[in-house]
């Protein structure tokens, strides 16, 4: 039992860096430790089976952090540090998708544009209930990942439950290398307006920014569009250095503060290149952690106008303790963020990846969400809110998907039917438009499928099935940039900033689309 007592000390040591040493002051907590190894030991002495410490060790550990009711804080395995320090160098094995946890669900965030998530259909806001037929259950972030990860090649089954949808299905993903590209597509809009997605947070994230913005701004342009939808970010470094690119030097972009770690401020070194162009950020439920770093900033320095939905609202900072001598790590949050005008970027765990942008001014509520309001450190000083993600300036729902349409998404058949489609079309050009006569063929192809629905159901869905099916063709026979030119072109929050940037000469300007309060 001597060891054990060891053990047990070691797993106090780990809490205490965090907790203090004034924790040892109580005597509460001794006495507590003391009924735990007696607890422990009776359980090794007289259980009716045999039990392994490790194992009741690790699950004590297990148990710890469950009690935080933090998603964010995990016990890794070897192998899961081993992956979370291959995904912050940009490149890994897996689906493409980002995971975290909602309403104690583990979540698709955002899946990536141009991998195996995406192609499956897999969408922001997708409950992930099982793997390979396992249930996700009570299991962290982490250990979740783990296990969708795999040899590049192999199968996964994911068994999804989609908001708005009755019943859970399964999709079989195959397995790939993701490469993280910071930037995969810059472009002119108009002849004066430039647009650019960042999609992550990587240790060359500025770089490749830089260099799409320099592009844009050689090409012409002049006003800014900077698309943060799905991205559910990255380094805190990354965060204000992709800052430090639009705001001036020496002003805050993010604090820290926790309840032991002292209260850290982030300043921009540097001041933008570019000068004070006007700019919009696009947002939305996938948008999270380091993006929401830059969206909140700009926004509380009235540097850029933000449209879309309300954001993901995970604001923490993680530490990574370890690795210990198992090689197994502790991931501990450790203090909260905050925008420049004190605003917490942090959402409630149960309330993460929900639009509160909704509830803000309805009768019935009067939440504590609505009644914290902050104002803008910029001379228009305007109102923004705090304690749950970022509140766009004008709020802007996409359309949603019927259900027949995403059942069209989720079995591939789209992506199937392009791949057939150009093997069997060789004259297609840059020109090309999704007419009747291929919209026909597709509603050929799915009956094929055995996938049943109406004409009013097919009728309903053509509009958005052209643009999804003129975006898939143009990828497969020129890449993913020429996919990204037909997407953007045709999206609806972009074709909004277009309109609303045509109209101004001035950022200042920009804010009188902003929603009135």
């Amino acid at each position: 039992m001597k060891k054990i007592f060891i053990l047990l000390v070691g797993i106090s040591l780990i809490c205490g860096i965090f907790i203090g040493s004034s924790l040892w002051a109580k005597s509460d907590t001794y006495t507590q430790l003391r009924i735990f190894n007696m607890v422990l030991k009776e359980l090794e002495s007289n259980y009716v089976d045999e039990i392994p410490i490790d194992s009741l060790l690790k699950g004590a550990i297990n148990g710890m952090i469950e009690a935080l009711g933090d998603p964010h804080t995990d016990y890794l395995s070897k192998k899961q540090y081993k992956a979370l320090m291959m995904s912050t160098k940009g490149e890994f094995g897996g689906i493409g998708a980002t995971i975290g946890k909602s309403n104690k669900r583990i979540t698709v965030i955002s899946p990536l544009e141009g991998t195996p998530a995406h192609r499956a259909g897999l969408l922001s806001g997708d409950g992930i209930i099982k793997v390979d037929g396992v249930s996700t259950g009570d299991k962290g972030v982490d250990v979740v990942v783990h296990e969708i990860r795999g040899k590049p090649g192999t199968k996964v089954v994911l068994t999804i439950l989609r908001p708005m949808i009755d019943e859970p299905f399964d999709v079989e993903i195959t397995r790939a290398i993701i490469k993280l590209d910071a930037v995969p597509y810059f472009g002119m809009v108009d002849e004066k307006i430039g647009y650019v997605q960042l999609t992550n947070f990587h240790r060359r994230a500025d770089q490749e920014l830089k260099s799409a913005l320099d592009s844009l701004f050689s090409l012409g342009a002049e006003k800014i569009i900077f698309d943060l939808r799905l991205n559910s970010g990255g380094l805190l470094n990354e965060g204000i250095a992709i800052s430090e690119l639009f705001l001036s030097k020496n002003i805050e972009v993010v604090i820290t503060r926790g309840r032991i770690e002292k209260e850290r401020v982030f300043k921009s070194k540097r001041s933008s290149p570019y000068g004070h162009f006007p700019m919009i950020i696009l947002v939305d439920g996938g948008t999270a952690s380091a993006s929401e770093i830059v969206a909140g900033a700009l926004q509380d320095w009235e540097r850029s106008l933000i449209i879309g939905t309300n954001t993901f609202g995970k604001g923490s900072v993680q530490h990574i303790v370890g690795p210990f001598d198992d090689s197994t790590a502790l991931k501990v949050t450790t203090a909260r963020w905050y925008t420049p005008s004190g605003r917490s970027i942090h959402k409630p765990a149960d309330l993460q990846g929900t639009d509160l942008s909704k509830e803000y001014g309805t009768e019935e509520d009067t939440s504590e969400i609505e009644k914290k309001v902050f104002t803008t450190l910029g001379p228009l000083k305007r109102k923004v809110y705090g304690e749950g993600g970022i509140t766009p300036d004008v709020i802007i729902e996409f359309p949603k998907m019927s259900k027949f349409e995403i059942e069209i998404l989720t079995k591939g058949l789209n992506f199937d039917f392009v791949v057939q489609y150009t093997a069997t079309h060789k004259n297609i050009d840059k020109d090309f438009e999704v007419d009747e006569k291929v919209l026909n063929d597709f509603a050929v192809y799915i009956m094929e499928k055995d996938l049943e629905f109406t004409e009013e159901e097919y009728d309903s869905i053509k509009t958005s099935l052209k643009k999804r099916l003129k975006q898939n063709i143009f990828s497969n026979l020129w890449g993913l940039k020429e996919g990204y030119r037909v997407r953007v072109a045709h999206d609806p929050l972009v074709q909004e900033a277009i309109e609303m940037l045509k109209e101004v000469d001035a950022q200042q300007n920009l804010f009188r689309f902003a929603t009135e309060e």
